[in-house]
């Protein structure tokens, strides 16, 4: 069994993860941080999985286990880190050790960064640096705008032109506590763009994807319902295309990965609740297609992409955990 613990178990992200880990028939969940509040007491729907006598505060009760998930807010992640680092396998959900290029790490987040400690983590894209990731014992989880970009564009980046992405988000993706902008009141009756073309997830995009960089339009949008990303990506091609090309790209690409589903259309409803990611692909004309994706920014967006990092480090089959999480649908 592969020993784990959790830190941040308190927050949207933790509490997925418990809910992923709860039914991995190879996981022991053994150590939780506790905050404030003890975690079956803020989340009452968890008292049935028994966590009270795994609860501690002693960061060293988390040096013994196999792999540790931190699931923080950005700038929270460093202080376990620099305790935790080569005594204990670790997940990290935070942005803090995504980004390797330093201008950019502050350029779209402007806080301190640790070349030393970036140095020894590896981003966790499964798609793209799956063989990189199965070889390493530290991974930064990706971001879910950054994460769903990705995938829609990583069968066709080598010959994209010119693509503009729509991204709309569901509230959960603000995290657990309210703001102005994340309130239940505000987003529920309400589509509004934010930091177009300046959004920090981009910062991944174009490190997975140098040649996008003067290229990407990027607009991201925060929606009315809690759960999901559904992106749109408009792409001009450098070469001429057809239908039977596209398709070929897209088996190529993700022919053996389990969650990434080539669907004729999608629809949130299909992935919610779900570690999948649906894409589809329209042909225009011999220079322009359109592709469009869509997951739960939860599960294949944060911890189920984590869950998988997880196996593929322990050398474990990648669906395992996940495969039997059908979408919600309602």
């Amino acid at each position: 069994m592969i020993k784990v613990g959790i830190i941040g178990a308190n927050g949207y992200l933790g509490i997925e993860l418990m809910r992923i880990l709860s039914i991995h028939p190879n996981v022991k969940l053994s150590k939780i941080f506790q905050r404030e509040l003890t975690i079956d007491k803020e989340f009452p729907h968890l008292q049935t999985l028994n966590l009270k006598d795994i609860q501690t505060e002693n960061l060293d009760d988390f040096k013994n286990l196999d792999c540790v998930f931190l699931a923080l807010p950005h700038g929270s992640a460093y202080e376990y880190v620099k305790e935790l680092i080569s005594k204990v396998k670790i997940i990290d959900l935070s942005s803090d050790f995504r980004i390797s290029n330093q201008e950019d790490y502050n350029k779209y987040y402007k806080s301190n960064f640790d070349v030393n400690t970036q140095s020894q983590f590896q981003y966790g894209f499964i798609e793209n640096f799956g063989d990189e990731i199965k070889k390493s014992s530290n991974i930064s989880n990706p971001g879910c705008f950054a994460l769903t970009t990705q995938l829609s564009l990583l069968p066709f980046h080598s010959i994209i032109k010119n693509v503009s992405v729509t991204a709309i988000t569901g509230s959960s993706g603000g995290g657990k506590n309210p703001t102005n902008k994340n309130h239940h009141s505000t987003r529920s009756k309400d589509i509004f763009s934010y930091n177009i073309n300046s959004h920090r997830h981009l910062a991944e995009i174009y490190q997975s994807f140098p040649n996008l960089r003067k290229n990407l339009s990027f607009v991201p949008l925060s929606g009315p319902f809690s759960r999901g990303i559904y992106l749109t990506s408009h792409i001009e091609t450098k070469e001429t295309i057809n239908n039977n090309f596209l398709d070929s790209c897209l088996v190529e690409s993700f022919e053996s990965s389990p969650f990434i589903r080539i669907q004729n259309n999608t629809k949130l409803s299909n992935v919610v609740g779900s570690n999948f990611c649906d894409i589809a692909v329209f042909f225009k004309d011999e220079n322009h297609f359109v592709v469009e994706a869509c997951l739960d920014n939860l599960v294949k967006g944060a911890s189920g992409n984590a869950v998988e990092c997880m196996n593929l480090i322990f050398d474990q089959d990648q669906a395992l955990g996940l495969n039997q999480m059908i979408p919600l649908y309602l």
